[in-house]
Order: structure tokens, then sequence, then C-alpha cells
């Protein structure tokens, strides 16, 4: 096992810090297997997919009504059915601003960037795999914020300390399996260490000649078999690999580090230029006594060479995944993957469904009794009583001849049976649940409110609620992002002079960080002292650090999934009607567009209601007809004459 205390400094030799990680991973790894339903992962993954491992007799049936697939892609479609609601909230009032740009800026990256696409991908793994994590991530190719979905058996926490989040645990290791020469490209332009590029090699054969057997019999077998020397060696391979090209591992570590600079002299960490500037703005310089790796220590590296270990690349001080297990249990940190216990189920209906068609087929071809004495062996064998228009010989005086006997009739209840099946299915799974929320949609006239909060199920309500404590976590990193790489220029064009705040023009211009945030900094009458204007702005990780805890991302229990959006916008019409809301606020939440934006200054509901007076508009009373109720949703009757 690796030491208690730190992994081993960057100045020691590569080899002990290679090792270190190597005994980490076998760590992590080890912990993984020990969870119960680690080995129903494959079996689900392979049940999604429709992939048969059984050996059947070619003359039996081999039907399959792929319902684990519906199921996960059912599951999927309602609890990835999120409303696009980003709402930052903060106690000081001197940055309200901050808030509405964080959120809006947070929708238009969570749709410009498909990001509620990749996030389906989260729910996927969770489905199968019982948990789910998302890498929210600065896309460097594309300048934007991003997201990549992991499968769970190639994250392995080092030392967890609770099994709902990854931050509480002593760090993380991400493996994934990529080409040689993008390692070798990271190596020199992005790492800047191109003495380790001729180490990078291989670390398995992906020619055309070893992939061949990959979709065979003997290709499946071989590799469910796996190869012990190889597994000895380095581990696992990560379960998402890059077919037939050579494939090498490639791992990046985070961990917690204590260690701090006991020299007398400061220290760079990350990577600076000849003139001693920082390359980025997550390097920064550590004075004496300070720690080296306030935030993470980040290390990347493959079986042979070390391309990175420095600081963490994100301002946010967290491991940079966010864990989502839908159902979540406190003695196993995968949780319970939703698709595991319908597979018994799955194979009773294969059951059924093949016993059907193997009695059809006995139907179509009954069986013969033939008499030996009657009936020659060749001739035997040449009858097909499926065929039509056959005719028979036989000699009846050697004996009884030739009998067609039919199958027996199928049970009366037989297909009960399948459909208790189908129904456990929807049940267990969920479907049946998920399916009724994407109803409410088009509820019928009798449902109020209240009718409408109860068919939210329990096992919906905490799904729901599990997706809500996911969101806050990756809400606050992508605040944190938005911050750090998000410039200036990049807001203007997505929100117009909404975009810019008074911070980007204070003593450190073109940053959403004020120049000065930390309480020592202040006079007493809220001024910057003087000591600090002559010091300047402390560094912008610090600076972040301070002040994005002041903000939350605020979601209401049971409303972040899409279908409860009926309840919400009932409620905002009942409070309009009540001359409680404005039409500004009303139309946005009904998704109506075109409305225009409401006068300068009025932000908030009531001043947007005292601007609504001065402009002579409300909601208007139509004189026409039977007076709304508000009671129940507007319904649309057909009558015959």
């Amino acid at each position: 096992m690796p030491v208690d205390s730190f992994a081993p400094h960057a100045d020691d030799y590569e080899f002990r810090l290679l090792g270190f990680f190597k005994e980490a991973m076998e760590e992590g790894d080890a912990f993984l297997k020990a969870q119960s339903g680690y080995n129903k992962i494959p079996e689900a993954i392979s049940a999604i997919m429709g992939e048969q491992y059984e050996m059947r007799v070619p003359n039996l049936s081999s039907t399959q009504s792929n319902h684990v697939a519906k199921c996960a892609l059912d599951l999927t479609a309602g609890l990835t059915d999120i409303k696009p609601f980003w709402e930052y909230k903060t106690h000081n009032k001197r940055f309200e601003q901050h808030t509405t740009l964080y959120g809006k800026v947070s929708q238009h990256v969570w749709r410009q960037g498909m990001l509620d696409m990749k996030f389906a991908d989260v729910i996927k793994y969770a489905l199968a795999a019982g948990t789910g994590w998302a890498e929210l991530y600065w896309n460097t190719e594309s300048q934007t914020i991003d997201m990549r979905a992991w499968d769970p058996r190639d994250v392995m926490p080092i030392r967890p300390a609770s099994n709902m989040s990854i931050q509480d645990a002593y760090g993380v290791i991400k493996r994934r399996s990529t080409t040689v020469n993008y390692v070798k490209y990271l190596c020199r332009e992005v790492y800047n260490c191109p003495e380790n590029a001729p180490r990078i090699a291989a670390d398995r054969d992906g020619s055309l000649v070893n992939m061949s057997l990959r979709n065979t019999r003997v290709g499946q077998l071989l590799e469910r078999v796996g190869n012990p020397f190889r597994e000895r060696l380095f581990g696992n391979r990560p379960h998402q690999e890059m077919p037939r090209v050579p494939a090498v591992d490639l791992f990046e570590a985070e961990i917690k580090d204590e260690t701090r600079n006991e020299t007398s002299k400061p220290i760079r960490m990350g990577q600076f230029d000849a003139a001693g500037e920082p390359l980025n703005n997550w390097s920064y310089v550590v004075p004496p006594k300070g720690k080296l790796y306030p935030g993470k220590r980040l290390v990347v590296f493959t079986n042979n060479a070390k391309l990175y270990d420095g600081p963490s690349h994100y301002w946010h001080g967290m491991f940079n995944l966010c864990k989502l297990t839908l159902d979540p249990w406190p003695w196993s940190w995968l949780g319970k993957g939703v698709l595991w216990d319908v597979l018994p189920l799955q194979k009773s209906v294969d059951k059924h469904l093949r016993v059907y068609e193997d009695w059809l087929e006995k139907v179509a071809r009954p069986d013969i009794v033939a008499d030996k004495n009657s009936v020659p062996r060749a001739a035997l064998d040449r009858m097909d009583t499926r065929r039509a228009g056959g005719k028979y010989m036989h000699n009846p005086i050697a004996g009884k001849g030739l009998q067609i006997v039919p199958p027996p009739p199928m049970p009366a209840d037989y297909w009960k049976g399948l459909e208790f099946f189908l129904n456990e299915i929807n049940t267990l799974s969920g479907v049946a649940d998920v399916t009724q929320m994407m109803k409410l949609k088009q509820m019928p006239s009798s449902d109020t409110i209240e009718q409408v909060m109860e068919a939210m199920s329990p096992s919906v309500r905490l799904r729901s609620r599990v997706i809500e404590s996911f969101m806050r976590e990756f809400a606050m990193m992508m605040a944190f992002d938005i911050s750090q790489f998000m410039t200036l220029r990049q807001r203007l064009t997505i929100l117009g002079h909404e975009g810019a705040l008074p911070e980007d023009f204070d003593y450190d211009p073109d940053t959403l960080i004020p120049a000065y945030v930390h309480a020592e900094d202040f006079g007493s009458m809220g001024q910057p002292t003087l000591q600090a204007i002559q010091r300047g702005p402390r560094s912008r990780v610090d600076r972040a650090r301070a002040f994005l805890p002041q903000f939350s991302f605020e979601v209401a229990p049971g409303s972040l999934l899409a279908a409860s959006e009926m309840t919400r916008k009932m409620t905002y019409l009942q409070l309009s009607r009540s001359g409680l809301m404005d039409h500004w606020t009303l139309m946005e939440v009904l998704g109506i567009p075109n409305v225009g934006v409401p006068p300068p200054g009025a932000n908030t509901i009531t001043e947007r209601l005292i601007a609504e007076q001065n402009l002579g508009l409300g909601m208007q009373v139509s004189a026409a007809g039977r007076k709304a109720s508000g009671q129940e949703t507007p319904r649309m009757v057909i009558k015959e004459s």
C-alpha cells in the first residue's frame, strides 16, 4: 500500500512517483471490485446491447425481446428531461449582477455545448453500473467549457471517506485508453516534456490482425479470459478502449497534498516562461511556509513515463469529477444499478418467447413415429412434414407404419406469465413511474397542482433529489470555470452589454473576480486600504476561492425534472392572477418568446411590478365568457350535434 502521508515530492526519482501511483491504482481497483454488483456491470451493458454469450443448439430458438434496452432508453429520456434552470444566489447585494451572469452563461453553455446530451451518457452509466461520473473541463480546442462522461470502473478512488461524493477522498485516478500519437503530442506540446516522448509505447497490440477475432466467438471468449501476466503487471485495462489502433493507457491522478514550502525563498508552481511570467492562469508562486498545492496536485502519466506533475488546472480546488449515483446506499460506493434487478426477468421473458417459438416449430414440423420394420431409415431421413405435398410409402404388413404426433396445446394462461414479467420489469426499473411523470405534460383537466405533485412516486422524488445534489456540485464548478476561463470578449458575445460587469474594469481588469475580496484588504469604510493598493491585488486563484463561496446554486426540491414544470407554470399563473407576479417573469416561465426586456433597474419581481404600474400594464380580465377560476387547467371540449 502507498504511504499514508503524502505522495513523493516532484524532485524525487520518477520511478518512485510512478510506483506510488501504481500501488494507489491497485488499491483503488481492488476497492471497486470489492463492491457489491461490480460483476453485474458487464452483464448489464451486454444486455442493453443485446449481446448473448449463451451457447445454444442451432435448431432451438434464440429469440430475444430486449426490454432491458427499452427500459434504459425510457429511463434516460425521463431523467434527462431537465429544465435548463440555472439560478445562482448570494446574500451580498453587491454581487447580484454576478448571479444573473453566471446563470445565463451556464444556460448558454449547457445548450450550445450539448451538455444535456453528454449528461445523458452519465445517466446511462448510472443505470448500468450504479454510478456515473461527469468531468467538467475547459476544452482548449473549442475554447469553451465542456463535459465528458466516465465509466465508473475507470475512476478509481483513493481512500474515500463517504459514498456520496469524491471530494472527501484522499485522491482519485482516471484511466482511459488513447492513441500513442496523441499522448506524444501532449508530452511535447501541452506538458512541455519532449524528453519523455520516446518512452511512450503502445500497451497492447491494436493491429487489424489482432482485432479480426474481436467479433468472433473465440475472440469474445479470449477477451473474457484475459491475460493474467499483463493484468498482474499493470492492472486492468481501461473499459473505454480505442479499437484498431495502437493504444496506450493514460492516467490522470489528483490528490490532496499538504506539502509546504520549507525553503526561505518563493517557489514557482506550474508553468512559467524564461522571464518568470506564468504561462497560464493556474500557475502561481508559493511564499515560504505556504502550501505548495492549496488546491489539488495533478500528476499525468502512463505506465512508463510521467507527463506532468504540478498544481491542478482549476481554481475550484476540488477533484474535477461529479459523482451521480441514482440509487445510493450507505454500504456501497457504486450504489445499486437500476437495471440489475431486471436482468433475470429479461432472461425469463426470453425463455417464454423461445418456448413459444419452439412450439410453433413443432406445429409446423411435428414429430414422426415410424416402425423400423415398415419404414426404411433412408426414407425416414428424407421426410419433412413441413413441406407441402409430402408422399410417404410404408409396408403395412411389416409394422404400424407412420404416425404424425402433433405437439400438446399451449397452456391457457401461458401469456399471463409473460405479461407478469413485463409488468415487473417496468415496475422494478421505475419506467412506469417515469412514464407517468412524462404524461403530466398532457395531464387531464381534472388534475390540480396538488394531484400533480402526488403523481411523483417516491422513487422519482428520490432520483430527482439525487440529480439535484449532483447539479449543485456541478454548477459550482461551472461558476468557477466561467470566472477562470471565459474572457470578457466571450461574455459580450453571449450576453451583449450584460456580459460586462464593473469588476472587469477595476485594478485587475478582464476578470469577474473583484480586485479585493479579503476582509483584511478593506478599511472601516469598506474601501481598500492603502497597504492593499500598494501591494496590488492578490492572485486570481486566492481571490476566486474567497469570492465564489459567497454564491450558491439553488434548486427547489422535486422541481428539476421537466415533467414537474407544469406545477411551476400553474403556480406562476396563479400569482400573476393575484397581482403578485409581473408579466415579464410569467412569460419567461411559460417559454413565450419576443416579450422584450423589463425597464432598466427592474431586476426583481417587486421592481417589475412597480414598472408595470407605471406603464399601465397588468393582468386584464376578459369581458367575454365565464370568468376563470384558476382551479383547473384549460381544456378543449369537442361536442357533436
